[in-house]
């Protein structure tokens, strides 16, 4: 079995077209369609991770993050993605991106996050007509009725999170929180439709001051950090390519990716 054929039947559990219009999903880099025995799984892509992956002896890599985004105008060493194109073709590797596909699947970003959280009746924030289940974010309730600093704290333990950033008072101790939207990565832009879903909350991350200034006259939001938003990504895509392998019989390693780190460090 060759790299596009895995890709083809792969992408019929994770359709490209449940992406976001412009995300530069699907294949990125591929010098060869190569014999696949293995597969690695990245959240992002730098050299030396495209390096771990040609040790392990894997022909692909199925990455989270774009690594070429929105475009490569030169390869020289100048930047950490032109390094890394290189890296990759130098390697033999070809490098497959589905982030917000992923994002929208059932099992996805948001779904991982919200069964963490432990909500219940988990659903689409919006739902995707072209697919039963999928759609950008999730809603659910939580089991009982939370104060937002309880919630927050919950939040910081599911996402392993130095902090986390609340855009309401802690001594506002009327507010409880019962049913939460939930958006990982960035994901401000679906505040209104968690306002219409009814969510008591809306985690995401990557908000701006005047976002959280924006929600204290609403609903409040909760931002754990991006890369603790999207922490169990790697895990839920090598959930979907353990299915594939079982359901077409396909006889192959699967691997994850240590790096690269979470580029954001905090001095506490």
């Amino acid at each position: 079995m060759r790299v596009s054929e895995f890709l083809e039947a792969f992408h019929r559990e994770l359709p490209l077209g449940l992406a976001m219009p412009d995300d530069p999903v699907g294949v990125q880099v591929m010098v060869e369609d190569r014999e696949l025995s293995a597969v690695a799984i990245a959240y992002e892509m730098n050299e030396q991770a495209a390096d771990e992956a040609a040790a392990a002896g894997a022909e692909l890599v199925i990455a989270f993050h774009p690594l070429i985004y929105p475009s490569v105008r030169r390869l020289t060493p100048g930047s950490r993605v032109e390094r890394t194109v290189m890296r990759l073709v130098q390697r033999n590797l070809t490098l497959a991106i589905v982030h917000t596909a992923f994002d929208a699947h059932p099992e996805g970003t948001s779904a991982l996050l919200a069964r963490e959280l432990r909500l219940e009746g988990i659903r689409p924030l919006v739902p995707n007509p072209a697919r039963s289940g999928a759609g950008m974010g999730a809603i659910g309730e939580l089991p009982e009725a939370r104060s937002i600093e309880e919630f927050a704290r919950m939040l910081r333990a599911a996402c392993n999170a130095p902090a986390v950033r609340v855009s309401t008072d802690h001594h506002d101790d009327a507010r409880t929180i019962r049913t939460v939207a939930v958006l990982g990565g960035s994901g401000m832009s679906f505040y209104d439709h968690a306002v219409a879903a009814g969510a008591d909350a809306l985690v995401t991350a990557d908000v701006r001051y005047h976002g959280f200034h924006a929600a204290n006259d609403r609903i409040p939001v909760l931002d754990p950090g991006h890369a603790e938003s999207e922490r169990f990504v790697v895990d839920g895509i090598a959930a979907l390519v353990a299915r594939v392998c079982r359901h077409h019989g396909f006889d192959l390693r699967t691997m994850l990716l240590a790096g690269p780190a979470n580029p954001v460090r905090f001095v506490i």
